[in-house]
């Protein structure tokens, strides 16, 4: 797949690999960069360091942020070719403690696995219709 062209969406992208991987595709000349978080002022620092990149607040476990997103991308970024899942969290929980609520137990699904399954199902119609597309 030819970076160079992409438009790439990577979801997570305010730290860590998802960070790295947008200053890479920045690097291979990718033509559009769109990052997801959860936290604004994330946001807003990259949005400072790296002015190309395009970020937009979401969070992959909320539904309804999904469909916003998708709604925006597809809006202003027609061309979107690639779509990186890298949106997660990792928590060392001790599942004995009974002051934990069911939400902090299911966190980590939500993100990790049920966030993915919700992109997937948005975003794969959109991508089905570019003649060079992927999922990561």
């Amino acid at each position: 797949m030819d970076i160079k062209n992409s438009t790439i969406l990577i979801t997570g992208g305010t730290s860590g690999i998802g960070l790295e991987m947008a200053k890479q595709c920045l690097a291979q000349g990718a033509s559009t960069i769109i990052i997801t978080g959860r936290h604004a002022d994330r946001l807003s620092q990259i949005k400072l360091q790296l002015p190309q990149i395009h970020t937009y607040q979401s969070d992959v476990s909320k539904p309804e942020d999904i469909r916003n997103l998708y709604a925006f991308v597809t809006k202003k970024f027609s061309s979107l070719n690639l779509l990186i899942n890298n949106a997660g969290i990792m928590r060392n929980l001790d599942l004995r403690e009974h002051s934990l609520s069911l939400d902090d137990i299911t966190a980590e699904i939500d993100i990790n696995l049920s966030g993915t399954i919700r992109m997937v199902h948005q975003f794969l119609p959109h991508l089905l219709t570019k003649p060079s597309a992927a999922i990561v």
